[in-house]
């Protein structure tokens, strides 16, 4: 048994939606409104259960914080995430660049945006860096946009992001 957690990851979908709400201090209704609200991607069992992992309760436990402590609604959330340069992330040339919805839409994430070239198969994007990624570092991509602004230099953002992150869990 002890060998088959070590092989456990923190994304491998092994939490019912019950026992996420109860780790988080949610209704399970709550955490549905997050789904629903294209806050969080549910892993789909053929049944049609959800399921999500350990990564899955620090990113509910972060919308929480977010709409209760800073006072942000889902809507904000969503267009701070939709503003996460997924083309920088993934290898996509100028071309498909341009015509993808995500890269055009500064209103929904491009994980709520429907056929896309790189979401080819169902739950695909929960296992994408775009979403995990940047369900977690929301408040920071506000500032980071900002400041990269003017740069040209792909990755340039992505990185200052993920420095930022690493910098914010020390301080704590």
């Amino acid at each position: 048994m002890a060998e088959a957690d070590s092989h456990q990851d923190i994304t491998d979908p092994i939490i019912s939606i019950g026992v996420l709400a109860e780790k988080v201090g949610l209704s399970v209704s709550a955490v549905r409104k997050y789904e629903n609200e294209g806050l969080t991607i549910a892993f789909r069992t053929p049944s049609g259960h959800r399921l999500f992992s350990l990564e899955d309760v620090r990113r509910v436990k972060n919308i929480h914080r977010m709409t209760h402590e800073i006072g942000l609604n889902f809507e904000a959330i969503r267009r701070m995430q939709a503003l996460l340069p997924c083309w920088d992330l993934l290898p996509c040339d100028a071309k498909t660049r341009d015509a993808c919805p995500a890269y055009t839409d500064n209103t929904r994430p491009c994980w709520m945006q429907m056929g896309l070239a790189c979401a080819s198969r169902a739950n695909e994007c929960r296992e994408c860096v775009v979403y995990r990624f940047g369900s977690l570092c929301t408040e920071q991509i506000k500032g980071l946009v900002h400041d990269q602004i003017d740069s040209r230099e792909d990755d340039i953002a992505v990185r200052e992001l993920s420095d930022r992150k690493r910098r914010s869990k020390k301080e704590v």
